[in-house]
């Protein structure tokens, strides 16, 4: 029994078997087998997909109730310093990094750049956006760094137009998904996550690149379809409690969620954008793959189709391995669409594909928050010594210098728990959104429960593959991937 539910699970999925997290490094012996966890979870989702049939008499009144509250911002003088001040520590703390790669301690530990980097931005800013709401705009870097640039320009006499081409359409945010792969692959594949000279390098010409891609193409145009950075924090920012509208100024309080619901552009979202919401699905979830106990087997795989796994020094097994699993995952929800398709046909596939791809991203968090709270709680501590000394030269800017992060603030059967906890929650609120947008576009209500069995049964099985995942590193039950891929 145990094999045939996790192989049905990952026979569906079309990926490897034997996938870890990267965050755990003490083992649990969960109280119960994983199975009742696999079970179980399963079963909640199955028992709030009958909850959503049994109240779909309301949901036209879910679907027009707006469900949040929007404040005006008065323009003034006194309110602008404070975005000013921002955005100015953006720009310095850019510098400052980057600075610390180069010139710092290159002890990964003791340097500023992959610490705040890989744990405080790249993982603690997306949560953080993912609660809050977007204000990613507004302390961007980069954008800041042409804005300022274009007016230098301007003050000497040089006022060239921007953009100097033009995009046509078809490109959509493929070319972001690229970048968003890539940036997976550096953090996985090549060395480049903890060494300060190579991901400050990366760093530097990445704010060179888009300072010529905003050149070239326009500012607008490269956030929303270059900046792969702007467009996960922006699709993040959806989920969360304060929507933020630049012009004219507006604040709205929301519920949790109900952004996606209420977003403008959804109904024309850009060519491309379920690939980037896959591809921030799976790059979490790469990172165990690679450095699990079955990763070997991959590469006895590929060594039987005639490809050596150590050329390149494992880059190619891991660059093959991180795009399988984009196609993989990608394939599983075309799949789940294609089959809602053919239960109503009235309705094109890649409608549905458009439309059930955004209420994905309460699942992206909840990936990002199971598999990287651990490592953000003890391993984000280090900013406080860190950004005190960010040269390694004794400096104590802060008062902080001399702290040290206090490991075990939560222990290991709290963060299982915690991770299961999100992991469910994310899938149901998932579900959720997904039936709400099928009574948008359905004729009838039976017609939009039918399209969304497909995406349900999809989901189900993300849940329990994601509760495989997280259990293979962290506990010490005889349930092990490894065991189920040779047969035992």
């Amino acid at each position: 029994m145990r094999f045939l539910l996790v192989s049905s699970v990952f026979s569906i999925l079309f990926i490897p078997l034997g996938v870890g997290a990267h965050s755990f490094d003490e083992r649990y012996d969960l109280p119960i087998p994983l199975e009742f966890f696999l079970i179980g979870s399963a079963m909640i989702l199955g028992l709030s997909f009958l909850l959503i049939l049994i109240s779909t008499q309301y949901w036209s009144y879910f679907d027009t109730w707006k469900g949040q509250r929007t404040f005006s911002i008065p323009k003034s003088t006194l309110l602008g310093w404070p975005v000013y001040f921002f955005q100015a520590m953006s720009l310095l703390l850019l510098v400052v990094v980057i600075a610390a790669g180069y010139f710092g301690p290159q002890n990964p530990l003791m340097n500023l750049a992959p610490t705040f980097i890989w744990i405080n931005w790249w993982v603690g800013f997306s949560l953080c956006i993912s609660l809050v709401g977007n204000f990613w705009p507004l302390v961007n870097p980069w954008s800041i760094l042409f804005d300022y640039l274009h007016k230098v320009l301007q003050y000497l006499g040089l006022k060239r137009r921007f953009p100097i081409l033009a995009l046509p359409d078809a490109v959509g945010v493929y070319p972001a998904t690229v970048f968003l792969l890539a940036w997976g692959w550096m953090e996985v594949v090549y060395p480049i996550a903890f060494v300060p000279q190579k991901i400050t390098t990366f760093a530097l010409i990445w704010t060179i690149v888009s300072m010529l891609g905003m050149s070239a193409f326009g500012k607008t145009a490269w956030i929303k379809q270059f900046d792969f950075f702007s467009i996960c924090f922006n699709l993040l920012g959806e989920f969360g409690v304060l929507g933020f509208q630049a012009d004219p100024s507006r604040v709205t309080i929301r519920l949790p969620g109900r952004g996606i619901l209420l977003s403008e552009d959804h109904y024309y979202a850009p060519k491309g954008l379920t690939a980037f919401i896959i591809a921030m699905l799976i790059i979490v979830l790469f990172d165990g793959i690679h450095g699990s106990g079955a990763w070997p087997f991959f590469q006895e795989a590929l060594s039987n189709i005639g490809l050596d796994p150590s050329l390149g020094n494992g880059y190619l097994e891991g660059t093959i391995g991180l795009i399988a699993l984009w196609f993989a995952f990608f394939g599983a929800y075309y799949f789940a669409c294609w089959v809602s398709h053919q239960i109503v046909s009235s309705i094109s596939i890649n409608q549905i594909i458009q439309l059930f791809s955004r209420p994905l991203i309460p699942i992206a968090i909840a990936y990002l928050f199971a598999h990287n709270f651990s490592s953000l709680l003890n391993q984000g501590q280090s900013i406080i010594f860190l950004i005190s000394d960010p040269l390694g030269l004794g400096w104590n800017l802060f008062g902080g210098a001399q702290y040290r992060p206090v490991i075990g603030l939560i222990d290991v059967s709290q963060i299982w728990y915690l991770a299961v906890c999100s992991i469910i929650l994310g899938h149901v609120i998932a579900l959720v959104l997904t039936h709400a947008y099928a009574m948008r576009i359905s004729p009838s209500a039976k017609s939009a429960t039918f399209m969304t069995i497909p995406q349900t049964i999809f989901m189900i099985l993300l849940t329990m593959m994601s509760l495989i995942i997280l259990a293979e590193p962290l506990t010490s039950s005889e349930f092990s991937l490894l065991n189920i891929w040779i047969g035992k």
